[in-house]
């Protein structure tokens, strides 16, 4: 008797495991967006601070077919793979950037990182250089 009641709780947990992998996986993909998208954002923030800092622009250079950017002068970040990233026209290297002025202001421009049907869209407002984000349409 033992052993059957052991059996039937492997089975049961086999199949509880089974059923919760799709939502562990959808976690796993926010978690994953959350994490990429928060990186974009806090270099772009870095990037507005050190211009007001310094008092000089400062550059957040993104290559999309690398899925890494940096702070202009910094280290180069890169994203985990399976993120996508997209963004303004890139110039003939791939890359691209967005330009933060000492006066908190910037060249303005909008990136969306995604990951298997989700999308966070990162908007840089001109004026302020603010950041902000908003949950995008994955096309």
């Amino acid at each position: 008797m033992p052993f059957r009641l052991s059996l039937v709780a492997l089975v049961a947990a086999a199949l509880a495991g089974a059923a919760l992998k799709p939502l562990h996986g959808a976690a796993m993909d926010r978690y994953e967006l959350r994490r990429a998208s928060d990186d974009v954002r806090d270099a772009m923030g870095e990037a507005r601070l050190l211009a007001v800092r310094r008092g000089t622009e400062v550059r957040v250079v993104i290559d999309f077919a690398n899925l890494s950017l940096a702070v202009e002068g910094g280290r180069w970040r890169r994203l985990p793979n399976g993120i996508g990233l997209a963004g303004p026209a890139a110039t003939r290297s791939g890359e691209t950037e967005i330009l933060f002025r000492p006066d908190g202001s910037s060249t303005g421009g909008q990136v969306v990182v995604s990951v298997r049907g989700r999308a966070v869209s990162l908007l840089v407002d001109a004026g302020s250089g603010g950041v902000r984000r908003y949950q995008a349409e994955v096309r």
